[in-house]
């Protein structure tokens, strides 16, 4: 079985091999704090000092490292906007609703109906109603910011996530890879969530696939532990990303999160000789892929947020335990 790093290192070695390089946001983050007037400069907007070494290297490139960094910046905001504003039950249960317009059939308040649905329609069921609540709280999140550029307008100050919101607006409307296609701060924030809680929900899901006979509180353990092993998909491109989930059988057609993982999937595997057993990513479906002059990646901005990722986690995590889901999906076989 392969070694718990093998998976980065040969997904970081098939970025180089497909000619691509890594341009690693923190160090501009960094800058950031230390002065919030690296926002309005030019170094931001040119691969953030990085010296390009392809004279053939594309605008989306540029713009993917300015649109990135001003993402992950603010994203540190989204992670404790989300964290005080997930409803809460008295017993510490996150509240659900049902989605609109649900494909499932089901109501949140019908416990009898719940647990009598078979177990791939209950865990869609779930997942359209985390990735609706999500996308609420992230209209609150940037709606805020948006109050927070006005006042600022009118005061005649600025602040950091401001200014950050501010230049993000203007390299989205001039972007040769966004503006097509009417991204916003907003629409991009929740496509990232969803496939976040995807991937999520995919690992934890993949849990009871592939090691039975474990208790509830263990699969939760495995899962959180194996979470580390999982985050290198994360630190890739999206081209990268994307020819992963499609080979391990891990991303629907249709491209939404809704969708149970097909016990037909072969992106996780289990690693019997790792400490106290890991699921692992099966490095032998990385293949280098790359756009024209495509040379440069910086990966998800949500993996620069500290702990982003990890509270997406555990959202999934605090879902599937109340709705018993690791011994539906061992008993469903």
């Amino acid at each position: 079985m392969a070694r718990p790093n093998d998976f980065a290192l040969t997904y970081l070695a098939a970025h180089e091999e497909a000619g691509m390089t890594r341009i690693n946001l923190a160090p501009l983050l960094h800058r950031i704090a230390e002065d919030p007037n690296y926002l309005f400069g030019e170094e931001l907007q040119k691969l953030g000092g990085h010296c390009p070494a392809h004279g053939d290297t594309r605008k989306e490139d540029y713009e993917k490292v300015a649109i990135n960094a001003l993402l992950a910046f603010l994203y540190e905001d989204l992670r404790e906007h989300i964290t005080s504003r997930m409803p809460l039950d008295e017993a510490g249960h996150i509240i659900l609703q049902n989605p609109p317009e649900s494909p499932h059939g089901l109501d949140i308040a019908d416990a009898a109906a719940l647990d009598a649905a078979p177990v791939e329609t209950l865990i869609g069921f779930l997942r359209d109603s985390i990735c609706h609540l999500l996308d609420a709280i992230i209209k609150d999140w940037a709606i805020k910011i948006m109050l927070e550029e006005e006042r600022c307008r009118a005061e005649g100050a600025i602040t950091p996530l401001a200014a950050a919101s501010f230049v993000l607006a203007n390299n989205l409307e001039s972007s040769v890879l966004h503006s097509p296609s009417g991204y916003d701060m907003l629409s991009i924030t929740k496509t990232g969530s969803h496939t976040a809680l995807h991937v999520c929900w995919n690992l934890c899901e993949s849990a009871p696939m592939l090691k039975p006979g474990l208790s509830a509180e263990a699969y939760d353990d495995l899962a959180r532990r194996s979470l580390k092993q999982v985050l290198p998909l994360a630190m890739g491109s999206l081209g990268m990303l994307c020819q992963f989930m499609a080979a391990g059988h891990i991303e629907a057609d249709d491209h939404q999160a809704i969708h149970p993982l097909p016990r037909h999937q072969t992106a996780f595997v289990y690693d019997a000789d790792a400490p106290g057993g890991l699921i692992v990513l099966d490095s032998a479906l990385i293949e280098p892929t790359a756009m024209q002059g495509e040379h440069h990646y910086t990966g998800c901005p949500a993996f620069y947020a500290n702990g982003l990722i990890n509270l997406y986690m555990e959202i999934v995590l605090s879902v599937a335990a109340r709705y018993g889901i690791y011994q539906r999906i061992e008993k469903a076989g």
